[in-house]
C-alpha cells in the first residue's frame, strides 16, 4: 500500500521549479520592457546647450512669437489666437520657408504652445523653432 503511494506522488512535476521558473521570466520580461515613445507629426528644432550664440540682428525670414500664460506676443505686441492665425496663414502663402522663432514662458501651459505649433503647421509654415524663457 505504501508503494502504492509513493508511485502516485512521485508521477507529479515538482511546482517548487516551475513557479520559479515563472518568477524568473516575469523578472525577465519586466526588466527588458521598453516602452513605445510616440513620433512626433512635426518636427522642431530646439538649440542645443552648448550654442550659445548671441546675434544682434535678426534675420529677416524670421517670426518672433512669445507664448506666456494666457498670452500670445507678435513681435512685440499682445495678441489674441485668431490675429496670430490670420497672420500665420498670410504669411504661410507668402514665404512658406519662412523660419517661426516659438519663445514659450515656463509658466505657459503646453496646451497653449501646442495650439500655436498646431496653427504654425495648418498655415504651412515647417522651420519652427522652440526656446524656453527664463
Amino acid at each position: 500500500m505504501a508503494k502504492r503511494l509513493r508511485d502516485e506522488q512521485s508521477g507529479e512535476p515538482p511546482m517548487s521549479s516551475m513557479i520559479d521558473v515563472v518568477f524568473l521570466l516575469l523578472i525577465y520580461f519586466i526588466v527588458t520592457f521598453k516602452d513605445v515613445i510616440p513620433e512626433a507629426h512635426m518636427a522642431v528644432n530646439l538649440p542645443s546647450p552648448s550654442a550659445a550664440q548671441t546675434t544682434e540682428e535678426e534675420p529677416p525670414d524670421l517670426l518672433d512669437i512669445e507664448v506666456h500664460p494666457n498670452q500670445y506676443i507678435l513681435k512685440g505686441t499682445p495678441q489674441s489666437l485668431e490675429s496670430i492665425k490670420k497672420t500665420l496663414q498670410y504669411l504661410g502663402e507668402l514665404d512658406p520657408d519662412m523660419t517661426v522663432m516659438v519663445k514659450t514662458n515656463v509658466a505657459a501651459y503646453n496646451k497653449e504652445l501646442i495650439a500655436l505649433l498646431d496653427l504654425c503647421k495648418g498655415s504651412g509654415l515647417t522651420k519652427l523653432n522652440v526656446v524656453t524663457l527664463k
